[in-house]
């Protein structure tokens, strides 16, 4: 039992050294990106879908009540949560559809496998005219392949599993922590 123990810790650790290592630039774009849009007084909607809709969650709170610091609230919405009661594959785009600006972004946290809302979600926030940051995992060729020039792919295509959820969950707190920095300033 214990070395299971040791195995699962061992490979978080190694999955977080990996997302660190060749993920560091996207991640770093992804924060401008996000910075960039809160401070021009755009929002940042966010989905995902399994344990993507918990790390988009996770992201949209970092976001509008805080990380690391005491701060005010930035416009972040989690479309998860606004239509929880729908289950169409537009839910998603109908949301961007509607409430969504040009130059707003939109977080997409997969899960993996090419979902069909992530991907409408994709492509209707590409017709709005907003910027894409894509957080994908395993089989998102599709979904990564929809995003633009101007948009940042997140891949943990490369883990499996629940190492997926641990690469993600890495990179939404580095994300919430750099966002803060190049706001407000810090270490």
């Amino acid at each position: 039992m214990n070395q299971n123990i040791f195995n699962h810790f061992q490979n978080v650790i190694e999955t977080t050294m990996v997302v660190g290592d060749i993920c560091s630039d996207s991640i770093a774009n992804a924060s401008e990106i996000i910075t960039t849009a809160l401070l021009n007084g755009h929002s940042v909607f966010s989905c995902g879908e399994k344990s993507g809709s918990l790390m988009a969650q996770l992201l949209t709170d970092h976001l509008s009540l805080g990380f690391e610091i005491e701060r005010p609230a930035f416009p972040a919405l989690n479309m998860n949560k606004m239509c929880a009661e729908i289950t169409t594959q537009n839910r998603f785009a109908n949301v961007i559809e509607t409430h969504a600006r040009s130059s707003d972004v939109l977080v997409v946290i997969s899960a993996g496998d090419n979902s069909p809302s992530m991907v409408h979600a994709v492509e209707s926030a590409i017709e709005k005219g907003m910027v894409v940051v894509l957080l994908s995992a395993v089989n998102d060729d599709r979904l990564s392949a929809s995003i633009g020039y101007n948009d940042v792919n997140i891949s943990a295509g490369q883990f499996s599993g629940q190492l997926v959820t641990q690469a993600q969950f890495q990179t939404v707190q580095c994300l919430g922590a750099l966002v803060e920095n190049k706001i407000f300033g810090g270490s």
